[in-house]
């Protein structure tokens, strides 16, 4: 059985492909086996990293299973923007408020011989589709069950889960704004990995926040935008 993730020394069992040259070289992707979160500024930014690391996994023999719930990936995809190869091995869910836990337990309930990626994009949107069914607190509850789920499925399994959303930022005191978490403190704490990325001109820019490589913590690069 081969397996497609470069291993690490240490607790880090391996770091996934990106297909960005500078994070591959230094080993700052996703990692394998856990919950890995993306912050950015704009839903173009978000989905343009998404869909480059999806198409690393799938040129890698992975099977993608993306949960769209904000649906920017299916309707970039569908316009052929990001030009992904048409592939068996993604299967994407638009799920709402019926459709919900149906369609994370059929993603837990699939079994492949090969590794998978786990897409939760985006954290925010459960707000969204349970509003009027649920607290707040309720709907932070239930995101960090579906994780939990997800997580224990990879790890049964073989994969990893990258989570995203839309950055967003709340008052510290004073002046200061720091980034706010989405799913509540209990999402943060669970990620390996976490990364926030920015829209600066022509590029974006990627800032490894939290990584278990801890070499790559607190580095930013620029990643060009190419189709």
């Amino acid at each position: 059985m081969r397996y497609y993730y470069k291993p690490l020394k240490g607790k880090c069992s391996g770091v996934l492909k990106t297909g960005f040259s500078v994070l591959d070289i230094h080993s700052a992707g996703p990692v394998y086996e856990r919950l890995n979160l993306l912050l950015a500024d704009g839903a173009f930014s978000k989905t343009y990293f998404i869909s480059k690391v999806v198409r690393a996994m799938l040129e890698s023999g992975w099977l993608i299973q993306y949960i769209d719930l904000d649906t920017f990936f299916t309707v970039y995809t569908r316009i052929n923007l990001f030009n992904l190869p048409s592939s068996e091995n993604l299967c994407v869910f638009n799920p709402d408020a019926e459709t919900l836990d149906q369609d994370i337990s059929l993603v837990c309930s699939t079994s492949s011989k090969e590794p998978q990626l786990i897409v939760l994009d985006s954290i925010p949107a459960f707000y969204h589709i349970l509003a009027g069914r649920s607290k707040p607190s309720e709907v932070n509850w239930r995101v960090g069950l579906y994780i939990a789920i997800l997580l224990q499925h990879v790890r049964a399994n073989r994969g990893a889960v990258l989570a995203a959303s839309l950055l967003r930022a709340k008052r510290s005191g004073g002046d200061v704004w720091v980034p706010s978490y989405p799913g509540g403190a209990l999402t943060k704490t669970r990620s390996s990995v976490i990364y926030e990325l920015r829209s600066v001109g022509e590029q974006i820019e990627v800032k490894v926040v939290k990584h278990e490589r801890r070499g790559v913590e607190g580095r930013k690069w620029s990643l060009p935008i190419t189709f």
